[in-house]
């Protein structure tokens, strides 16, 4: 298997040239787009961000006393977390593989390195830039449109996102009914659910319109629909329920690996508090950060586990734990598959930045 970095894709680079023309007169939304595009103003704001939070945060616990609880967990808890994680990742290169089946045939060994490339990349590069320069390289590498693997990677952040909001909720209501945040994911659902119909409507009236059947419209549609091939598996009923459980399974195995990282620290948390915080730590990389989601993801920890009654150095000292252990192994898997592909670094940053064109533009 191999890779050419240097030549452009057709499908995104050229949809992207003629989307850009009407779009980049857009004023002050375009001159955004742009300047947010730059990888230097993302690294800037994205390390801002975090810092802010992790200032926050580090403000509220003794780092004695985290220092002394990491220092003294259980090592069978975590190499069973670490071998929880492989189990997932294994399972969700499976569900991809899968998406991708009605454009291309494609091993699991392959879905499984291209997905831990998106893992090494969104572990270097901010605003999770990876899932993009992972639809990207491996559309170039599968031999079909960047754009529908686009779709599939679309598939799966939309699956795992409705997934994590329903179980925050139904968690939060069960462990922390009264709290501020399970508020918020209520409020979160409703405004997903109603965003849903909307956008359903909308697309309805623009589509009866007629606007998609000329100009700036049909290419339009032409990328929407490109991206739309990539929940082909989608359309059958038995390939949505494979979806549907290869999205939950994951996630349960998730679920479990934060119980591993709470049992090798001792903290008494039962398997839905342990959904419950899970969730909260998986909304939190949604927020535009430094590489990692470092600072937003240990703010989100120490929140959810502080309202479950974790000592604040407690709850960090787990918190940085899950999040070492679940995205280190993934990106160390993914450096190496950059070097058996032979991608460079600065490739994935390209990579990353054409597809995100697409969305942005189109």
């Amino acid at each position: 298997m191999s890779l050419d970095p240097g030549a452009p894709d057709r499908d995104v680079a050229g949809v992207a040239s003629e989307l850009r023309g009407p779009v980049a007169g857009c004023g002050l939304a375009g001159a955004a787009r742009g300047a947010w595009r730059n990888p230097v103003i993302r690294l800037v704001a994205g390390v801002a961000i975090s810092a802010a939070f992790l200032a926050i945060t580090v403000s509220r616990v003794d780092l004695g006393e985290t220092a002394r609880a990491l220092s003294s967990a259980a090592p069978g808890g975590i190499l069973l977390a670490i071998m929880l994680v492989l189990g997932e990742l294994t399972i969700r290169a499976e569900r991809w593989r899968i998406l991708l089946h009605p454009s291309a045939q494609v091993a699991l060994r392959s879905a499984f390195a291209y997905l831990t490339i998106g893992y090494f990349a969104n572990a270097v590069l901010p605003a999770r830039l990876g899932d993009p320069a992972r639809a990207y390289l491996a559309g170039r590498s599968f031999g079909i449109s960047s754009l529908v693997t686009l779709g599939t990677v679309v598939v799966e952040r939309v699956s795992d996102a409705l997934l994590i909001l329903v179980v925050v909720l139904l968690a939060g209501i069960v462990v922390a009914p009264g709290s501020q945040l399970a508020g918020s994911a209520a409020v979160l659902t409703v405004a997903a659910v109603i965003g849903m119909v909307l956008a359903v409507a909308v697309g309805i009236g623009v589509v009866r319109s007629g606007l998609l059947d000329r100009g700036f419209g049909r290419r339009l549609w032409a990328v929407v629909a490109r991206v739309g091939e990539g929940a082909a598996v989608l359309r059958r009923p038995r390939g949505a329920a494979l979806i549907l459980g290869l999205t939950i399974f994951p996630f349960g195995v998730a679920v479990c690996t934060f119980g591993a990282v709470c049992g090798a620290l001792g903290l008494p948390l039962d398997p839905v508090q342990w959904a419950f915080v899970l969730g909260v730590l998986a909304l939190s990389t949604a927020i535009p950060a430094a590489p990692g989601s470092l600072g937003t993801y240990e703010f989100a920890g120490v929140t959810a586990l502080g309202i479950l009654g974790v000592d604040p150095s407690q709850a960090l000292a787990a918190t940085v734990l899950i999040h070492v252990i679940a995205a280190l192994p993934p990106a160390l898997l993914g450096l190496a598959s950059t070097l058996i592909l032979h991608v460079r670094i600065a490739d994935l940053q390209t990579a990353g930045s054409v597809p995100a064109t697409v969305a942005a533009e189109g």
